[in-house]
């Protein structure tokens, strides 16, 4: 049997990582009939994370899969956000209903966890999705027809193909293309997320300050007794500070924001007893190719757009659905990847495309630019108010140049969305 004829079965695809990118992926694809094991190297899903966000052609995507209103559900009913001094005073405020998720808070803001529960949940109901949990890749050999898996702990298998989803710093990347592949553009910022006890002053609001010394503090609501801190800060050494030791990171936050005011200081003693600090560097990911041989990368393993657009969530997302939507479409696997490089290009290029002066404008140096950010926030809070949207877009744009106005999703003949199969 040649290979064409043999790529027009249904496939066995391997997904590395079981986060976020991974699982959609799996959900999609497997509605075509074709199966999906994803091996994760944490012994479960894990159980913390920061709060992140869909929108645009993410939500079309969770639409289109049919978990839109479990995933809004599931979410922290943030109703906007407050631009605060130090005093606690209130410089400008934007509500979803006002600006329809033109600033910061999306209709869909929910916890990883949650997030990832969801679509486990979903998987674990997918008899053609299987889950194998505390094992990794170690080595892939391509063949004619397929491509040979070494694990860690499992024996090797044969797969269709290898989906690269398991983050940022890849492993499975870097074995099939090489470290040196993997552009990775230094944003100069570093950014710790972590939860701190709740106190009454934390409404359903995220509340944002900033500091000169390029430092931001954001508070923002969370489900139970909790809150979520957000710490923000320009390093020219962020790439050394982001893969530190958790004890050694928070020491250095510790220092670089002592004295800082507004409620830093419960942010700083919250550092010391919490449980889910999570600490990284602010970069975005470029490659050239996001597929070799039967290998392909997916989200932050390929196109990482960087924490500052708000955007990793609703790409991965975006990927996954195109992806899937290739290779559910497309019968060879050569012409589905070289599909997915073409149909996903312009939705990454548009997100990776951030200004020159990022991150000087949102994390500002000295206390002009912080009263000059805090201005901009404020007359555009006015326009937003006075129904003016879109002359307040324009001047909001060099703050959140990326919010809004995405590229439409393609559409695959082999792909099932919800409708789909519940008809």
């Amino acid at each position: 049997m040649d290979e064409k004829t043999n790529m027009t079965k249904p496939k066995h695809v391997l997904v590395a990582g079981g986060g976020i990118a991974g699982p959609v992926f799996a959900l999609l694809l497997t509605r075509s009939g074709h199966r999906v094991t994803i091996v994760e190297r944490a012994e479960q899903i894990r159980p913390t994370g920061q709060q992140i966000d869909i929108s645009g052609t993410g939500q079309d995507v969770a639409r289109f899969m049919g978990i839109e209103d479990e995933l809004i559900r599931n979410s922290v009913r943030e109703r906007g956000l407050r631009v605060v001094d130090a005093a606690n005073r209130t410089l400008a405020e934007f509500s979803l209903a006002q600006t329809g998720g033109a600033v910061l808070t999306q209709e869909i803001e929910i916890m990883r966890s949650d997030m990832a529960r969801v679509l486990y949940e979903r998987a674990q109901a997918a008899t053609t999705i299987e889950y194998i949990f505390g094992d990794y890749i170690t080595a892939l050999t391509e063949k004619e027809s397929c491509i040979t898996v070494a694990f860690n702990k499992g024996p090797e298998r044969d797969f269709d193909l290898v989906v690269a989803a398991d983050g940022l710093f890849s492993k499975t990347r870097d074995l099939v293309f090489g470290k040196a592949a993997a552009h990775m553009v230094d944003l100069k910022g570093c950014v710790a997320l972590y939860t701190i006890p709740y106190e009454a002053a934390d409404e359903d609001w995220c509340r944002a300050y900033t500091a000169q010394g390029g430092r931001s503090v954001n508070m923002r609501p969370r489900h139970g007794e909790v809150t979520g801190a957000y710490l923000i800060v320009r390093s020219e050494d962020s790439n050394r500070l982001g893969r530190l030791p958790v004890e050694q990171q928070k020491e250095e936050f510790q220092k670089m924001f002592a004295g800082v005011g507004w409620e830093t200081e419960r942010a700083l003693r919250g550092m010391e007893t919490t449980e889910d600090w999570y600490a990284t560097s602010i970069a975005q990911l470029k490659m050239s190719r996001w597929s070799k041989g039967r290998v392909v990368l997916l989200g932050d393993a390929g196109y990482c757009p960087s924490p500052l657009t708000g955007k990793g969530t609703t790409l991965a997302y975006t990927g996954a659905y195109i992806l899937a939507g290739c290779i559910a479409t497309y019968p060879h696997y050569r012409e589905a990847l070289e599909h997915y490089e073409k149909d996903l290009r312009p939705f990454v290029d548009k997100l990776q495309a951030l200004p020159p002066f990022v991150p000087d404008i949102a994390l500002p140096m000295s206390e002009w630019g912080v009263w000059l950010l805090r201005n901009g926030f404020w007359v555009a809070s006015l326009l937003f108010k006075s129904g003016l949207a879109t002359l307040a877009g324009r001047i909001f744009r060099p703050f959140s140049w990326l919010f809004g106005g995405e590229l439409e999703l393609p559409t695959y003949a082999g792909l099932k969305g919800i409708d789909d199969v519940s008809g």
